[in-house]
């Protein structure tokens, strides 16, 4: 791993990390990001994908509600192709739900958020699968889905095209100092355990939950408290919006369409370290019985997988604690609170506000090395390319892009028949350095992520290592089992009912047709 130099560095490959990272780009500032694993790995890839309308926070947290309806906005201008606009429902099922709403009509007006109430009839209409149990609906057309994925992926591969670089599998070891200026930063190739560094002039903290954790290694606090929320992933979709619990928010308290699932969330429980999140089976029954309060359809869907992520929660060394605590942001400016030059973290918010997180930690950056050029990432589309449609994202039927007539070629098979995954839409992912593993592909294109879990997908991407990357059958399956690997760990959390019979034949196709097992001890 050779040494490199640049101006800033940014830590982390999140939301906020890969906004910071086009930002800086945008502004013309020379900037690297490092992950220590792959792009969208931690907090962001693991959110419920809901492009918040504001309405979960407009009661308890006006300053979030507001941030967030603002930047769902700003995000339905520049990342259209990250964005399914459902709107969504608020819907009361008990008295207490009922004596909230008060509170939460009174709490949107104030924030600005739409709210209307609709009778039961109009929105069994929209909604045929809305449970018997509820009592009354209020429409908030600012809700929406979001896929993480394509989002950060949009934000590097924009900051890329202007010179940008990007190093995953990479984990910051420490810094180098000279007095009270921050020079560079040491790295380790998690891979290979090579070992580089990075000259720069500046570092953004932008790493979430493990904020505070790469701040100690340059002998600072930074107080993140990590608070686990687990979702639950249905096989099929159950509802056209996004489904609120109209109370204060709960455990099994929403559910968001994400393209051909449902995803249902999400519990709150403090964690000792941002990589502990055990998933319960109490946590999973939850929230299936409180979804049902507002969807049918919940009970007897698949849950075809369970998992876990961790929100960055800032320490305002307040009394609250998990819900209570504000979903809001801070940038801490190392050089002013602790006379540390060159360093700034950025900490807290949710994914919908990553942009603003963004621009106010470069700013606190731009500022310091003496650049005045403004913030463009409001204005400037994530596909800001001459060619109509971006790499990441092809496929016209998901974009909502009419299909070009006149000369095509071929139709060609799928890669993933989940989720209409095809051959070109995967290849120049194995062209690229970042990607390097089958979780990496994943993440960028959705394959394996369909109800069944890499099935048939993860046999054909396999192959696609032998024929684009060069490797030997052996290295190939064992990409292969390591990627079916990490869909077990999701899937073993659901094992009951058509799940576990769809898992058992699953692993007979491995074992007895693509003999995995077999091939693993040769």
């Amino acid at each position: 791993m050779p040494d490199t130099s640049t101006a800033v560095v940014v830590i982390g490959g999140g939301s906020t990390g890969a906004g910071a990272l086009r930002d800086l780009a945008l502004r013309g500032i020379d900037a690297m990001l490092v992950e220590k694993d792959d792009l969208a790995s931690g907090t962001t890839g693991r959110s419920h994908g809901l492009l918040h309308s504001g309405g979960r926070y407009c009661v308890n947290d006006e300053q979030a509600a507001i941030e967030c309806l603002e930047e769902g906005r700003i995000l339905r201008r520049i990342a259209r192709s990250t964005v399914e606009d459902t709107g969504g429902y608020f819907v009361s099922v008990t008295e207490e739900d009922l004596a909230w709403e008060p509170k939460f009509v009174e709490g949107c007006r104030r924030t600005g958020i739409t709210c209307e109430r609709i009778s039961l009839d109009e929105a069994r209409r929209r909604e045929p699968a809305l449970s018997r149990h509820v009592r009354t609906v209020f429409w908030v057309p600012e809700d929406g889905h979001l896929d993480p994925f394509y989002l950060v992926v949009g934000n590097v591969e924009s900051a890329r095209r202007r010179g940008a670089r990007v190093m995953t599998h990479t984990e910051v070891t420490g810094f180098a100092r000279e007095g009270d200026r921050v020079t560079g930063v040491r790295i380790r190739d998690s891979k290979t355990n090579e070992e580089g560094f990075i000259g720069c002039q500046s570092v953004i903290n932008a790493t979430g939950a493990w904020s505070g954790l790469v701040a100690r290694l340059l002998g600072l606090e930074v107080k993140v408290v990590p608070v686990k929320g687990t979702m639950v992933v249905l096989s099929r979709r159950l509802a056209h919006a996004a489904i609120n619990r109209c109370h204060k928010p709960g455990d099994g308290d929403i559910i968001v369409p994400g393209l051909s699932v449902s995803i249902l969330g999400t519990t709150s429980a403090k964690v000792p370290h941002p990589e502990t999140l055990p998933i319960e089976w109490d946590e999973v029954r939850r929230m299936i019985e409180e979804g049902a309060m507002m969807l049918d359809g919940v009970t007897t869907a698949r849950a075809m997988r369970a998992y876990a992520g961790v929100r960055p929660l800032y320490d305002l060394g307040a009394e609250a604690e998990g819900r209570e605590m504000s979903r809001n942001f801070a940038v801490i400016d190392h050089q002013e609170r602790d006379g540390i030059k060159g360093f700034t973290s950025i900490v807290g918010g949710k994914v919908t506000t990553y942009r603003l997180m963004a621009e106010r930690a470069v700013d606190v950056a731009a500022r310091h090395l003496g650049v005045r050029t403004p913030c463009t990432t409001a204005e400037v589309p994530l596909n800001d390319r001459e060619e109509p449609l971006d790499q990441l994202r092809q496929r016209p039927s998901v974009l909502g892009v009419p299909k070009p007539h006149g000369d095509e070629p071929p139709l060609q098979p799928l890669l993933c028949e989940c989720e209409l995954v095809r051959s070109e839409d995967v290849a120049p992912w194995f062209k690229d350095p970042a990607v390097r593993d089958l979780e990496d592909v994943r993440r960028r294109t959705r394959s394996g992520m369909g109800p069944c879990q890499a099935a048939i997908c993860s046999y054909r991407l396999a192959a696609r290592l032998v024929t684009d990357r060069g490797l030997d059958g052996a290295s190939a399956t064992r990409a292969m089992a390591d990627f079916l690997e990490t869909r077990w760990r999701g899937v073993r959390h659901v094992f009951w009912g058509s799940q576990l019979r769809n898992m058992q034949i699953t692993t007979g196709l491995h074992m007895e047709l693509y003999n995995v097992d077999r091939e693993l001890m040769l």
